[in-house]
């Protein structure tokens, strides 16, 4: 039945807050057609964990989700992640969340990665197109905030935009906070307190799901004013504030660097200065080398000797001054990106951006903006020409740390070829059995470390007595060491569960969390040749 353009209302709870190397613990959906109605019955679904990997014990105390549960529950990573690009993929489709273009959407592709799956194509194929309400609220309180009940932390004062807390002040139901089904309905019923108390706003923050209509309104370079209300500019009035777009990035045609015109340019224009030096600088080294060649054949071939004398003297003072300053040159190229007011805005993430004319004189003092400090700071930055160009290439220049593990390669690894895909689609569709007895010529050389996993992790009742012996070394080998910063080691998790349960004041329900967590622990530890801490 073809309902036309639908809503799939979607959560997951995770074992952990880093996509790319945590797990999905659970999964939930609602579908409804474009006027909010829901037209299927929902999905929970849960994912089992492999033995390569150990969750983060305050993620499961948030979510009150153990091993056991998604292992009793569960479906193989595999299947799991089949089943969820199924019912992203149908036609015409808009996937939407709360946040979830920044954390949920992300889980989704290294999910979708690690399992021979394309990380991307469910965002566009077929006409769909993916959406987060998270924006949509701040824009809400900021603009249009009538009808709507606003929630203050009590600590900074500032409007809180947490979903538990705008459900409880507006009367949504939310009595399981951070179980996924739960967190989908009061999703849904905010979209539509937004939707009928604000239909224009929410009408309008639908067509920024198209990153050509943010990339008009981002003008670049040196483009005009708007408003952008994102996290980064939360306060006490709101979160929104006045940007001027900067520049585009050259490697990522997605990414608009903007800067906030409520804060002081000075900083910005001077680093932007010294960067003219840097690249002059760089200019004359040709130069340097030159005459450097001049005096060494000058000196051997012993004409002019004097004159060419003094004439190195004058470089060498040259050289002496440009190494002087070489440091300090480097130093604010590589700091231009770092300066307060700079921001990237990723047009592929549906930014809430408004143009001026919404700013009123009103709105403007609500949000205790100072347009006419923006409009100065506007003219100022526009008088620097080459401000666009040395922000593109500081922003181009960085270079990221990358982790040294095959599953965290999705970004930083090469897109994989035609060939290695029809593979990928080989291998989504043979039995496991058969898939441990075959071979595969691959392209790109980390799809067979991709693929010695992918059979482990979800077949490894499959595994012959050699392989199990290889995989529980690598098993162990994981869960001491893991493969990046700040995760969860085994020393780690054994320390934090023992103190969570010593503390006075844990929940009787927490304690019960904790002493699953243990018990896990100590049964893969056994299975996989460890020691328990």
């Amino acid at each position: 039945m073809n309902h036309g353009e639908t809503f799939l209302w979607y959560d997951l709870e995770t074992f952990g807050l880093n996509p790319r190397y945590d797990r999905i613990a659970q999964f939930a959906c609602v579908r409804t057609d474009a006027n909010l109605k829901v037209i299927e019955e929902p999905v929970v679904l849960y994912c089992k964990l492999s033995d390569d990997y150990l969750p983060d014990p305050l993620s499961c105390l948030v979510t009150h989700i153990t091993p056991q549960e998604v292992n009793e529950k569960g479906l193989s990573e595999s299947e799991f992640i089949g089943k969820i690009n199924e019912i992203f993929s149908q036609s015409r489709t808009c996937v939407v969340g709360y946040n979830s273009l920044r954390f949920d959407d992300e889980f989704i592709r290294y999910t979708l990665f690690r399992n021979f799956l394309d990380p991307y194509k469910r965002e566009y194929a077929k006409g769909n197109s993916r959406w987060d309400i998270l924006d949509l609220v701040r824009a809400a309180h900021d603009l249009r905030p009538e009808g709507i009940n606003w929630p203050i932390k009590a600590d900074s004062k500032r409007p809180s935009f947490k979903l538990s807390d705008l459900a409880d002040a507006n009367g949504i139901e939310n009595e399981h906070a951070h179980d996924a089904l739960n967190d989908v309905w009061a999703t849904l019923e905010l979209a539509r307190l937004i939707k009928k108390k604000q239909p224009k706003l929410f009408s309008y923050y639908l067509s920024l799901r198209d990153k050509q209509f943010a990339k008009q309104l981002l003008k670049v370079p040196m483009g005009d004013p708007l408003l952008l209300t994102a996290a980064q500019f939360t306060s006490e009035a709101g979160a929104s504030s006045i940007v001027m777009p900067l520049t585009s990035s050259a490697k990522n045609n997605n990414t608009v660097i903007v800067f906030d015109l409520m804060q002081d340019p000075t900083p910005l224009i001077n680093a932007s200065n010294t960067v003219d030096q840097l690249n002059h600088t760089k200019n004359r080294e040709k130069e340097l080398n030159e005459l450097t060649t001049k005096i060494e054949n000058s000196l051997e071939s012993k004409e002019n000797y004097e004159e060419t004398l003094k004439e190195s003297v004058g470089i060498i003072d040259k050289t002496a001054k440009l190494l002087k300053e070489l440091p300090s040159l480097i130093s604010a190229h590589d700091q231009l990106m770092s300066i307060k007011g700079v921001y990237q805005v990723a047009i592929n993430r549906a930014p809430f951006l408004s143009p001026m004319s919404v700013v009123t004189e009103e709105v403007a003092n609500r949000l205790n903006i100072d347009l006419k400090r923006c409009e100065a700071n506007h003219q100022r930055l526009l008088e620097k020409k080459m401000l666009s160009i040395n922000i593109r290439r500081a922003f181009d220049d960085i270079e990221y740390l990358e982790v040294d593990d095959v599953d965290q390669t999705l970004y930083s690894g090469d897109f994989f070829s035609d060939g290695d895909h029809k593979l990928f689609r080989k291998i989504r569709e043979t039995e496991a059995k058969e898939l441990y007895n075959l071979s595969f010529d691959f392209d790109d050389k980390r799809a067979h470390e991709m693929l010695w996993r992918y059979l482990r992790r979800n077949w490894p009742q499959d595994m012959n007595e050699e392989q199990t012996k290889r995989w529980y070394s690598h098993c162990a080998e994981r869960i001491i060491d893991p493969p990046g910063k700040n995760l969860i080691t085994l020393n780690f998790y054994a320390r934090k569960i023992k103190e969570k349960i010593k503390s006075k004041d844990i929940d009787p329900s927490d304690k019960e969390v904790l002493l699953e967590l243990e018990n896990y622990g100590k049964e893969l530890c056994k299975k996989i040749g460890l020691t328990y801490p």
